[in-house]
């Protein structure tokens, strides 16, 4: 069934919560394993109803912000939440003090419960109205941003289709682009500043609640970093600091020269080639048909995986009025199928998240039969790995997306993801310093940014622009908002997807099998003991990062520069 027929239904929440709670003191009572594996398998099939409907409201609802008949229904499923949450907490439980927990981990492994273990403290019946309020500030920022009106030059953008202008060859089109869209946010920013500075007060209301001082460590359980933690994190980004953001302003220097300006702006960085930037063959319609022929090509199980994508419509990619920024890939638990959200605006960024976003859909397809789920929860870095990989084993086929501008896009795409590290970092540090002193204004706040920004990305000159120079920029990035510290591990990611590239550069088929493994080992295994079963080196090692940089360097040095101008 395509996605535009599946049939959407509120669930009965009531009658739903009344079921799926009979079921665990079913569970929880069971005198038998085979009782109780089967009543699991039960519980299963009942949250996925719910999720089912759920994700379907929720994709519609990024489609078209303004459609007042899922905005409602994702409210009621914000509201209902903290009460499925709350199941889900009890599930856990029974998970660990049942007498099958040894049968369980001998079926399913350890992880499940180690999740568990390390989640227990983390939910109270007394955060529930709290989880409600936070749910509902986050979709007001979403709706905020996924109804910006920007005019320019007598046509009304959206944020996508300013971000494209920015990368105009024209140096004042650039910039007008770039005022014009951090006005859209200086002119927004007391209705931003609200809704983070309730999104602070509330999530930190929650870790007092738990007994936790600050929201960070409730947010890493979340997050279910069962081997690393705050420390390991600092380490981390100590590396980038040390190794990466020096490489960093050696590019930055070159892509001045590149372009021929004698002061790099902060609206220059958009522009990486004085001919411009490397831009797609065409719109949605053919990149979905290249996509095809380079997952058929790619392997069997991308081929099989990119028809059924395709031929139930799972994608929504292309930018409009009213849709929400950004882009994912959620979900269907029922369907089995995953879904692709994205806004294409015209950019070499449309086939980046064409490759990302079905880096992770690929994974959840090729695990769509696993049981139960909750051995398909990876953690977001493991995730992510998947997702920025794909973007790395599918370079062979991207002259046929980009044409002419092929060698450019090779280049454009290895040194943007580089740059991307501190920026990523910076995030993470900015949240950890909120975090720990959620009484700041919204004007310490940003002026804390500005000073980690000055570490990180010492280049940026904001021209005298006063909302960037007050350190506003982090208020465009939606996972602050959204995914409290989930940015590093775009970061983490990036590492590992650099550790794939280098490696399917030597040795293609070598590599491949072990992505694959990766994608199939999903949440089996915590982080490192995922990265080491497939022979990948963990980020958080010292020395892994300062490997990696100098193979990157030799891969840059042997494009045509020619064709890089």
């Amino acid at each position: 069934m395509k996605f535009k027929d599946l049939q959407y239904q509120r669930p009965d929440f009531d009658e739903l919560i009344k079921q799926i709670n009979e079921l665990l003191d079913k569970l929880e009572k069971a005198p038998s394993e085979d009782i109780f594996f089967d009543t699991y398998k039960e519980i299963e099939n009942k949250f996925n109803q719910y999720y089912e409907m759920r994700e379907i409201a929720y994709i519609r609802n990024s489609i078209n912000t303004e459609d007042e008949f899922y905005d409602k229904q994702m409210q009621a499923f914000y509201e209902i939440s903290p009460s499925f949450d709350q199941m889900e907490h009890r599930l856990q439980t029974i998970r660990l003090n049942t007498v099958y927990r040894p049968s369980f981990e001998d079926k399913f492994g350890k992880m499940i419960t180690a999740r568990d273990q390390l989640k227990k403290d983390v939910f109270n019946p007394s955060i529930m109205e709290d989880r409600v309020k936070e749910a509902k500030l986050v979709n007001e920022y979403n709706k905020l941003t996924g109804g910006a009106r920007i005019e320019f030059r007598g046509e009304v953008k959206n944020i996508s289709g300013m971000s494209a202008l920015t990368q105009d060859k024209d140096r004042q089109t650039r910039k007008e682009a770039s005022e014009a869209l951090n006005a859209w946010f200086y002119d927004n920013v007391e209705e931003l500043d609200r809704i983070y500075d309730q999104l602070i007060k509330v999530r930190t209301k929650i870790a007092n609640k738990l007994g936790f001082k600050t929201y960070t460590k409730v947010a890493y359980k979340l997050m279910d970093r069962v081997d690393w933690d705050i420390e390991d994190a600092r380490r981390y980004r100590k590396q980038i600091l040390d190794v990466v953001v020096p490489f960093t302003q050696k590019l930055y220097k070159e892509q001045k020269e590149r372009i021929g300006v004698e002061d790099l702006k902060y609206y220059d960085l958009g522009l990486n080639f004085l001919s411009g930037n490397p831009k797609p063959i065409g719109g949605e319609d053919i990149l979905v048909k290249e996509a095809s022929k380079m997952y058929h090509e790619l392997s069997d199980q991308t081929d099989e995986f990119f028809k059924a994508m395709v031929e139930k419509e799972m994608m929504d990619l292309t930018t409009k009025h009213g849709k929400a920024p950004g882009g994912y890939m959620t979900y269907l638990p029922v369907s089995k199928m995953p879904y692709i959200f994205s806004n294409f605006n015209g950019t070499s960024g449309d086939v980046d998240v064409l490759t990302h976003e079905a880096g992770h859909a690929f994974q959840g397809y090729l695990t769509k039969d696993v049981f139960p789920s909750d051995n398909n929860k990876m953690t977001s870095e493991i995730a992510e790995t998947h997702s920025m990989s794909m973007e790395f084993f599918t370079h062979p086929w991207m002259k046929n997306f980009f044409g002419k501008d092929t060698e450019k896009y090779y280049y454009y795409h290895v040194v943007d993801a580089i740059e991307f590290l501190p920026y990523g970092v910076s995030i993470d540090e900015f949240q950890e310093e909120i975090y720990e002193n959620p009484d700041m204004t919204p004007q310490e706040r940003r002026a804390k940014y500005r000073q980690i920004e000055k570490k990180y990305l010492p280049h940026l000159d904001y021209d005298g622009n006063e909302y960037l120079e007050s350190g506003g920029r982090w208020q465009r990035q939606l996972h602050v908002y959204n995914y409290p510290f989930y940015y590093l591990d775009y970061t983490i990611a990036q590492i590992n997807a650099f550790q794939y590239f280098v490696w399917d550069l030597n040795n293609h088929q070598d590599a491949w099998n072990s992505y694959l493994n990766l994608c199939k080992i999903s949440g089996k295994l915590s982080t490192k003991e995922a990265l080491k079963e497939v022979g990948l080196e963990s980020p958080f090692e010292e020395g892994t990062i300062a490997k990696i940089i100098p193979k990157l360097q030799e891969y840059l040095d042997s494009l045509d520069k020619e064709k890089i101008k």
